[in-house]
């Protein structure tokens, strides 16, 4: 535990940086952005594929720092940093910020994660996550600012109009620990004072009022299918039951069984929806529902 603060301590310390004024990007300013995306992407080859475990989280620390310096360059906002294979950057429609996230897999099998929100503005805000996930009991129904962040992958974003406000639906994965994985509907949004907060209690369950967040946990060898359809309005993913039927088992044997559930965006609010309709195809085909990658950007390391 002491080493997962530490880690997360220089994350805050490293990535909270004033920004500086974001304007266009000119020539000079492209030369740097290359020079740290070269040293992002030998330092993120080291977080992945590095033996020693020592030598993943000092490309992770790399990583912080380098992000830390040109996420404030002024124009950085406009560039991509795509050749960064093992970080998942998303931004909503409305282009008002972006999220980096990453991963580090310690040898026993657990997981850290990384990241940061940077904001489109003339004078750019650079906001770390730093991942307490593990230090929470109660994970799906809390609120928790930036730097007190439930770490994950993030690969999805819906902006929810919701009154004056938006809330941004994110979809994460978090590779969790040896027995299980897990897949995340969370919600971020912004204070009045524009700092960002993880968690709202915008679903509504069959059973009444939900939590801040949904988290599904199901085993390590599992494949559990979580997507949007924007058509629809719909949220759809795997019905989760016990391996072999059994009950009051732990959530790492936890399994998909055939069926879609879902939540359905109805007046700025995700309702619960217990059973999908779909077209059955023949001979064990998928239903006839558009579904999002399933697989991480990367697997994390086996123990040894």
């Amino acid at each position: 535990m002491l080493k997962h603060f530490l880690f997360a301590s220089l994350a805050s310390l490293s990535l909270c940086l004033s920004a500086q004024t974001n304007g266009l990007v000119d020539s000079s300013k492209v030369i740097a952005l290359r020079a740290y995306q070269d040293s992002l992407r030998v330092s993120s080859d080291s977080l992945v594929n590095a033996i020693l475990e020592t030598e993943r989280a000092a490309g992770s620390m790399k990583m912080i720092r380098y992000f830390s310096r040109a996420l404030r360059l002024p124009g950085s906002f406009s560039y991509a940093f795509d050749s960064l294979s093992s970080v998942a950057i998303i931004k909503p429609e409305d282009n008002s910020f972006r999220i980096f996230t990453w991963q580090l897999a310690f040898d026993n099998g657990t997981n850290r994660y990384f990241g940061a929100i940077q904001t489109n503005e003339p004078t750019p805000r650079i906001f770390p996550l730093v991942d307490y996930g593990s230090f929470y009991e109660h994970t799906d129904s809390i609120i928790v600012d930036h730097d007190r962040w439930i770490g994950a992958l993030y690969y999805k974003i819906i902006p929810v109009k919701s009154g004056k406000n938006t809330y941004y639906t994110l979809f994460g994965w978090n590779a969790n620990n040896l027995l299980s994985n897990k897949k995340i509907i969370d919600i971020l949004w912004f204070d009045e004072s524009g700092k960002p907060k993880f968690g709202y209690p915008m679903f509504d369950m069959l059973k009444g009022k939900g939590p801040s967040r949904i988290i599904f946990e199901y085993k390590k060898d599992a494949t559990l299918s979580l997507t949007y359809i924007p058509e629809e309005s719909t949220i759809y993913y795997d019905h989760l039951v016990p391996l072999g039927g059994k009950t009051g088992e732990f959530n790492f044997d936890l399994v998909p069984d055939g069926t879609l559930e879902g939540f359905k965006l109805h007046k700025g609010r995700w309702k619960q929806v217990e059973m999908i309709d779909y077209e059955k195809r023949e001979d064990g085909e998928a239903p006839n529902v558009v579904k999002e990658p399933t697989q991480p950007l990367y697997q994390p390391l086996p123990p040894r």
